[in-house]
């Protein structure tokens, strides 16, 4: 393949979503569930609530025994008896008569209002209703919740915490769910050493691996970092062979032609195939993606700059597949620039940007860095694609932000 022969980022996420993934499965205990993305459509096998309960405490009645009540001119009706929150009852209600209930008792049969006691005078064994009600008022009725043999949540959904409550009410102790997806995470590099190492004059320390790992963390992936591979195709293909059983490949370093032929040749090595070599992008032109062993690899830029932003518009994509997540958004929101961005016309550009509000509406600035600073990204908040046929946009233009995952 000719080298750096770069396709749009169009092309690009086309290449990258075509690649067939399919997530295993597994079930877990539904307190491990959070965050996980369901393998399956969830349906409930009870009606929820199970019998129809009071909201408040006070008393079930038939409505129409009460019309025209009000303060001035009260109607009565005799105490029939009470049920209180966790009594199984079968009382029956009578024409003309109530029955006391605390909130979230069962409402007995035959009611169809429940009256709170605020506007209720006790007068012996019978009361004074000063207010009159509309059917069903104070009642949530059975399967008013949810209905016996709905879908309650669907495949595909990440789980919060709300969904784990839906899940309890409906007596699900163990959810089906996709496995999270295993990433192999390999910085090359003959200038990087590890974090724990006083870096010597003309090296420095890794900063991609770092990086990766706790984004791919962050999207719900486990993550394998395989250390640091020397810039020979040998090395890398060694740390390749590493992650031979991983579900993502994910190499960065090289900012050299030769550095990356490197990664490119240790993926054509070990019987794998390159599927692009480049996208039309600044930064992370130099982007490889391709197939090993059936898996996914990716070969990043060196830069922490260009690395960091393929990750987000790229690979997170990818990931979100692999670990079984539909209908996922983006985090965007609206802003209006307080200043010019020049671009290149011809190359999708991602700039990033500081955000803030600024009588009522969001200010966006951009913060402009070069490829190798990675300080920047403290700063931000997200970033703007500026289009490829696009020369850049004016101060006081309004802009899309692309919000980065926290």
């Amino acid at each position: 393949m000719e080298f750096l022969k770069a396709i749009s980022a169009a092309e690009a996420l086309a290449i990258i979503s075509s690649f067939r993934v399919e997530p295993a499965t597994e079930t877990v205990a539904l307190d491990d569930a959070l965050h996980r993305i369901l393998a399956e459509d969830i349906l409930s096998a009870e009606d929820i609530p199970p019998f129809p309960r009071s909201l408040v405490d006070g008393y079930a009645l038939k409505v129409k025994d009460i019309q025209g009540a009000k303060e001035t001119t009260p109607l009565f009706l005799y105490v029939q008896g009470e049920i209180r929150i966790g009594e199984a009852s079968r009382i029956e209600l009578h024409d003309g008569k109530c029955v006391y209930l605390t909130t979230g008792a069962m409402v007995p049969e035959g009611a169809d209002g429940v009256v709170m006691q605020e506007f209720v005078r006790a007068a012996g064994d019978a009361v004074e209703v000063t207010k009159t009600l509309h059917k069903g008022e104070n009642i949530c009725f059975q399967g008013e919740d949810i209905v016996k043999g709905a879908v309650v949540l669907q495949k595909g959904r990440s789980l919060s915490p709300f969904d784990i409550g839906v899940l309890s009410v409906i007596g699900r102790p163990a959810v089906p769910v996709y496995k999270r997806p295993a990433a192999g995470v390999i910085s090359t590099g003959d200038e990087i050493v590890s974090v724990e190492e006083a870096p010597p004059f003309g090296k420095i320390r890794d900063i991609n691996g770092h990086t990766i790992t706790n984004l791919l963390k962050g999207n719900g992936a486990d993550c394998r970092f395989l250390g640091i591979g020397k810039d020979t195709v040998d090395s890398i293909a060694g740390k390749l062979e590493l992650a031979r059983e991983c579900d993502l490949i994910i190499l960065s370093g090289g900012s050299s032609k030769g550095q990356r032929d490197y990664m490119a040749d240790a993926i054509t090595r070990l019987g794998g195939e390159i599927l692009f070599h480049g996208i039309n992008i600044k930064p992370g032109k130099p982007t490889i993606f391709g197939k090993l062993w059936g898996k996914p690899v990716f070969g990043l830029p060196g830069h922490p700059n260009s690395c960091a932003m393929v990750m987000m518009r790229f690979v997170l994509p990818l990931v979100r597949r692999l670990k079984g997540e539909e209908g996922y958004r983006e985090k965007k929101m609206a802003g209006i620039l307080g200043t010019n961005v020049p671009s290149t016309s011809g190359v999708e550009e991602y700039v990033k940007v500081a955000v803030r509000e600024v009588d009522g509406e969001c200010d966006v600035t951009p913060i402009f860095a070069k490829s190798s600073v990675i300080s920047s990204f403290v700063g931000a908040a997200g970033y703007i694609i500026v289009p490829e046929g696009k020369d850049g946009y004016e101060k006081d233009e309004k802009v899309e932000v692309y919000l980065f995952p926290q």
